[in-house]
């Protein structure tokens, strides 16, 4: 199958979960034999061709994401030009390039919906649109989601009603290849201050409100005690050793080094704050690379006691829960598991033996079926 797979603001090579997300995608569709073709910005590099998959650096003006609709000129000489069988596109409010111009073609078309295309109770974005009387932007996003021929998405509320018997539910993956247990490094650990009988508690990610640092960050400094837990912090601005506890902060760290941190850890934290972020009350439609990633390398999970992470991580199996916003109950299950290294270790192998089912080829798998079945219609 030839698939065109619409990104153009995201860039390739790239660091963000976006840039990762569209590269695992493509490459794993890829080496299921099927041609495909990555649209993206231009600015991330001048490689045409990737592990198994073609780049298409595109550009428009003003260019600025805002515009990315302006695109559509732009993607409609690719489907011209590459006669695709399938077009698939990263949603974003202001995009729909690619799924305008596979409907105008006569293409089917898949879109992709990471983030909610729906606004939540109180939404600044839903107010600015009311303001218009008509609601352009709704009724823009709503013509993208109309126009297209099956949606996928980790939670269906997050599209319009309208949508959502045409929305197939899937959830994102882990490079498992990359990610194992074997990249753990002692010489790293070393470098953290750790020994080999340190229990090393891992946070990743860009730090922000909703990701729940400051909860693990009073955690830690509840911790301070302890010289047989040391944490650490991988992304980020601030770097160096922490003063209020036993830990280290990496900043911003290379993806490509990040399968080598997460298994050089014993214990990671994905201690999320919906509070801090309104769109959740649609429900947690994140499918955390992180998590997947530390199943990965073997490493056992501490996080939320919610849908959809209960159904990824099974309570005392491949990790554990604590209550959201609660430090001292986060201080309770990380010590115990912390005591526990036996109990620890054996979560680990379960959450290695469960990691293949949230591969990023299980996750091609499912878009396969889908676009076959796009294809036969």
């Amino acid at each position: 199958m030839r698939v065109l797979y619409v990104a153009s603001d995201q860039t390739l090579p790239g660091e963000t979960g976006g840039s990762v997300h569209v590269h695992e995608v493509s490459q794993a569709l890829a080496a299921r034999s099927h041609e495909v073709h990555a649209v993206v910005d231009e600015r991330g590099g001048a490689t045409s061709d990737w592990d198994g998959y073609r780049i298409h650096r595109i550009s428009w003006t003003p260019h600025h994401r805002f515009f990315r609709f302006r695109a559509r000129r732009r993607i409609a000489a690719l489907i011209d030009e590459i006669r695709p069988d399938v077009l698939m596109e990263r949603y974003y409010n202001f995009g729909g390039e690619g799924i305008l111009a596979a409907a105008a073609a006569g293409v089917p078309s898949l879109l992709e919906v990471n983030s909610p295309v729906v606004d939540h109770r109180g939404s600044m974005k839903a107010a600015l649109d009311a303001l218009m009387v008509v609601r352009p932007m709704r009724r823009y996003r709503e013509r993208i989601v109309r126009n297209a021929s099956t949606l996928i998405a980790p939670l269906k509320e997050i599209v319009p009603d309208f949508a959502r018997a045409k929305t197939h539910v899937v959830t994102w993956g882990a490079n498992v290849e990359s990610f194992h247990p074997t990249r753990r490094s002692e010489a790293l650990r070393a470098n953290w201050g750790a020994s080999p009988d340190t229990c090393v508690v891992l946070f990743s990610g860009s730090h922000r409100p909703w990701h729940g640092v400051e909860t693990l960050l009073a955690a830690a400094r509840r911790m301070k005690t302890r010289q047989d837990v040391l944490f650490v912090f991988a992304g980020g601005d601030h770097t160096g050793e922490a003063t209020d506890f036993r830990g280290r902060f990496l900043g911003r760290v290379p993806y490509k080094d990040m399968p080598e941190v997460t298994a050089s850890a014993d214990i990671s934290v994905a201690p999320y704050d919906r509070s801090q972020l309104k769109s959740l009350e649609l429900g947690f439609f994140w499918s955390p690379l992180k998590i997947f990633e530390a199943l990965a390398s073997g490493v056992p999970m501490i996080t939320l006691d919610i849908p959809p992470l209960h159904d990824i991580i099974r309570a005392g199996s491949e990790g554990a829960f604590f209550r959201e916003n609660d430090p001292d109950d986060l201080v309770r299950v990380i010590g115990g598991l912390a005591s526990d290294r036996a109990r620890r270790e054996a979560m680990g192998v379960r959450a290695r033996e469960r990691a293949p089912r949230f591969s990023w080829d299980a996750h091609a798998g499912q878009i396969e079926s889908i676009l076959k079945g796009l294809k036969v219609a």
